[in-house]
């Protein structure tokens, strides 16, 4: 087993420590290694994106169950297939084949999380197969 955090907006906190974490398939579009899958990161500081109604859970898992892979190439593949001024990036435009080699790239460096060396992403997320249970799930505090 493995501890690793993922953060939720504080209006999910009590339904989630009650149901647990339900995978999501949100930008399953891009690849199937985002299907069904939670968001989870390797240290609570690893989480670049939040805001101030943001808590820090953190998540006991199977690590069979998880797979490392670079966020920035995904982020990367996303502004380039809607333009980036929608995700509050650089003014990108739309690129199809740069956004299918930056999904590639998302794909082939992806790893078992027991291969993962630290420092070998830039922003390494862990997708977590399957559901976590209430049992396995904490608001993680500094």
């Amino acid at each position: 087993m493995i501890t690793l955090y993922h953060y939720t907006n504080k209006n999910n906190v009590d339904r989630i420590l009650l149901e647990g974490l339900i995978p999501l398939s949100r930008y399953a579009n891009f690849t199937d290694l985002r299907r069904d899958v939670i968001y989870c990161w390797l240290s609570p500081d690893d989480q670049k994106i939040f805001s101030d109604d943001d808590v820090c859970l953190e998540v006991l898992v199977d690590e069979v169950n998880c797979i490392i892979a670079e966020m920035d190439y995904i982020s990367f593949a996303m502004m380039y297939k809607y333009g980036g001024k929608k995700f509050g990036g650089k003014n990108v435009p739309i690129n199809q084949e740069a956004s299918d080699l930056f999904v590639k790239l998302y794909e082939v460096t992806a790893q078992p999380i027991w291969n993962y060396e630290k420092d070998n992403y830039f922003t390494p997320e862990v997708l977590v197969k399957g559901a976590v249970k209430p049992g396995n799930i904490k608001i993680y505090i500094r």
